[in-house]
């Protein structure tokens, strides 16, 4: 699963990333409304945390550019301002809970989980490629009508793959989809990753694909006999 927290002050940040991503999240992070708006536009997640008092504006606007923009998103609202109607404002705008500062990691876990259960409204909840069909709501492929059953960093490459399928994904956007766009990634993580999602797509297709495209990114591919 990957989060999009939006929060100014580091400490924090750095405090949650780290207890979120033992808990297997990925979590990317962003410090102001212009950097949240840019990372929701060209990026899936599956649940945003917004602290309201942000240095460029109020965070809960957030919640409405997502509407707008047709990037549907479950959103907790995490802040200082705690008062009823300060909830009840979130809340009416599209919140699906909101958590008043200070509090206990462990309760957003919980308050996490929860949410995540909860289906996002959204038109489709399918992708097909081929026989490879992906289900956005459950995060569950089938490869000719059977499960495939990937690693979670294997299922995060493959989703970016199956946003575009056929054409270029680059290396830099699959390493943020699956490592979070702010973090430090090693040259041949991405390629370990992409060498046992490679292995599981042969064990139930010979027509579905990765192909390299040299220095630049990958392509899922259909009947290809150029793959690398």
């Amino acid at each position: 699963m990957r989060l999009l927290l939006i929060e100014d002050e580091e400490g924090i940040a750095e405090t949650l990333v780290a207890f979120l991503e033992r808990h297997e999240f990925v979590v990317d992070v962003a410090p102001t409304l212009a950097i949240a708006k840019v990372a929701i536009l060209e990026n899936e997640f599956d649940l945003v945390i917004v602290d309201r008092l942000l240095p460029d504006g109020d965070g809960i606007s957030i919640l409405n550019f997502a509407k707008t923009q047709h990037k549907p998103q479950r959103f907790i609202l995490l802040t200082a301002l705690a008062d009823s109607h300060d909830k009840i404002q979130g809340l009416e705008l599209g919140a699906l809970d909101y958590i008043a500062k200070p509090f206990e990691p462990r309760e957003l876990l919980a308050r996490i989980r929860n949410c995540l259960r909860l289906p996002l409204e959204v038109a489709a909840q399918t992708k097909q490629f081929g026989a490879l069909v992906y289900n956005s709501i459950s995060h569950t492929f089938t490869l000719n009508k059977e499960p495939l059953l990937l690693r979670r960093t294997e299922a995060l490459v493959l989703e970016a793959l199956m946003t575009r399928p056929g054409t270029l994904v680059t290396r830099e956007a699959l390493e943020a989809r699956v490592y979070g766009y702010d973090k430090f990634v090693t040259s041949n993580s991405l390629e370990s990753q992409i060498s046992r999602l490679r292995k599981n797509l042969a064990e139930k297709s010979d027509h579905i694909r990765i192909k390299t495209v040299r220095g630049m990114g990958y392509s899922l591919v259909e009947d290809d006999s150029d793959n690398e």
